[in-house]
């Protein structure tokens, strides 16, 4: 009976140990894995940490780039504003352009919801990528509309330069026109004859002015014509200055609209001081008084 007790004694002991051990063993392995766990989820939040880091420090590029072209295009926008001003002043008042009216702002309405969630990184990254778009997009339009408007001002001031080439004043302080263009009796012979173009009387010495901007192409002297000057024009034009008492320019020199020429005179076949004034296109004697303003 006592030997029976205590292998039922040691049985039991063996049975407690095995539970012990067992126990254990699973506690261990219980522990080993819930660490395995925690270091797979600290590897994957450090992935995910680098991931966003990286996100965004390429989004701070994006932003500063972003931030660049802005002020490339607002320099661009000054840039027009600039030349916008340069061709207003270059064009007639009547044609300026006239400030917009202003246009009222829609009324804007409340969100009847507001949305709180967050804004993804794919989210970002197309907003982003838009905005990139949009400002290249704007610049090429920018550079098409300042070579457009470059091209308009150089056009702009050519067709000044042409138009300052064009007689366009008188050639004399004095408007009195004694003989005008066109048939008229000749003052030496009494008999019909073509006036090819017009007198204007005045004072010895006044100022003979040209009418445009142009070249000297003739300064001469002759019994008829006295003490002349031609310049050449634009648009084959070409005006004459007659019966000069004297000529302040040289052959081949370019003078500018309103610039004194000569004095005025009575040389050469003229009954008193007068000038002879003559616009002749394309080689024909044409009326001044269009061209006088």
């Amino acid at each position: 009976m006592r030997f029976q007790w205590m292998v039922l004694s040691l049985l039991m002991l063996s049975g407690t140990a095995s539970f012990l051990y067992i126990n254990h063993y699973q506690a261990i392995t219980a522990s080993q894995s819930a660490e395995a766990q925690l270091s797979d989820q600290a590897i994957r939040l450090q992935q995910d940490l680098a991931t966003k880091n990286s996100m965004i420090q390429q989004l701070q590029n994006e932003i500063i780039q972003l931030s660049r072209q802005a002020e490339e295009v607002r320099s661009k926008v000054e840039e027009m504003k600039t030349l916008e001003q340069e061709l207003t002043q270059l064009l007639p008042p009547s044609q300026a352009p006239q400030p917009d009216k202003p246009v009222s702002a829609p009324a804007q309405t409340a969100d009847r919801e507001y949305s709180s969630l967050p804004v993804t990184a794919q989210q970002l990254e197309l907003l982003t990528s838009s905005a990139l778009a949009s400002y290249t997009s704007v610049g090429q339009e920018l550079d098409k509309l300042q070579a457009k408007w470059q091209q308009s001002k150089l056009t702009i001031l050519l067709e000044r330069e042409r138009f300052k080439r064009i007689p366009n004043i008188w050639p004399t302080r004095s408007r009195v026109v004694t003989s005008p263009f066109g048939y008229r009796k000749d003052p030496f012979t009494n008999q019909s004859s073509f006036h090819r173009g017009i007198d204007i009387a005045g004072a010895m010495d006044d100022p003979v002015m040209a009418t445009g901007t142009g070249t000297v192409v003739t300064v001469a002297f002759d019994p008829f014509h006295g003490h002349h000057v031609i310049l050449e024009h634009a648009d084959g034009l070409r005006t004459w200055y007659m019966h000069l008492n004297s000529v302040l320019v040289q052959l081949g020199e370019h003078v500018e609209c309103g610039q004194s020429i000569g004095k005025l005179g009575t040389s050469g076949r003229s009954t008193g001081p007068h000038l002879h004034y003559e616009v002749v296109q394309h080689g024909k004697s044409t009326d001044p008084q269009p061209f006088l303003p």
